[in-house]
């Protein structure tokens, strides 16, 4: 696939918001030093303005410089950025109709978090994933992506909700299965961190539809979104 001249702009415009997401904290990380930042926000919030492709660029990108320039929220090192890249692709996978690659994506993370023995005795954990990983293979899933093209506030709102809620739990299942290796934790702190990362979750997915439902409104208006190659 080739960036047209708007994707380009569209990759350094998102780009450099996801580099400053990555700056502002969001959570606190449980066993590990570091913190959690609003990139978390930026993979879903992106994914659903540019789709997959341009917006996983975008988001790539942007979470290299931030990790470049904010050691602090690169808990994972330079695979720190891999979360967010997915969680744009997941989020991007639902607006295009494709909600079955993000489910794929998570399934894959949870194997691999499973595939650790800590990640076998904290069987609970993922439950919020799973959940997740359900909608992107249901018909609900396609249903959203269906309403990115809807001229009605609501049906728009709710596509968002459900492309932010895969593209929120796609960065996290990621990170889980890439921390349980990087790190080792414990089940005690997996099981922890599942009462924990729900709530850190729903502000992420709250903030990212209030913030993307007006803003993809305009760029829709705009005819912007018309100009660029939507995956």
């Amino acid at each position: 696939m080739r960036l047209s001249t708007v994707d380009v702009a569209f990759v350094a415009v998102f780009g450099a918001l996801q580099a400053v997401l990555s700056f502002i904290p969001l959570s606190f990380t449980i066993g590990v030093s570091g913190q959690i930042t609003l990139g978390v926000v930026g993979g879903a919030l992106i994914g659903v303005l540019l789709g997959p492709i341009v917006g996983g660029l975008a988001v790539l990108i942007g979470s290299f410089v931030g990790v470049l320039l904010n050691p602090a929220a690169a808990i994972f090192g330079f695979l720190t950025v891999l979360p967010p890249f997915f969680g744009a692709v997941g989020a991007g996978c639902v607006k295009i109709k494709r909600g079955y690659a993000a489910g794929a994506v998570i399934l894959v993370s949870l194997l691999i978090f499973y595939a650790h023995p800590f990640g076998r005795q904290a069987l609970f954990y993922p439950w919020l994933h799973i959940i997740a990983m359900i909608v992107a293979f249901s018909p609900i899933a396609l249903l959203a992506g269906r309403t990115f093209d809807s001229p009605r506030l609501t049906n728009l709102t709710f596509g968002i909700v459900i492309a932010s809620f895969v593209g929120v739990l796609t960065d996290h299942i990621v990170g889980s299965a890439i921390g349980i290796w990087y790190y080792n934790l414990s089940p005690e702190v997996w099981i922890t961190i599942a009462f924990v990362y729900p709530v850190e979750r729903l502000v992420a997915l709250i903030i990212a539809t209030v913030v993307a439902v007006p803003l993809y409104s305009s760029l829709k208006r705009s005819k912007l979104l018309d100009m660029h190659s939507n995956g």
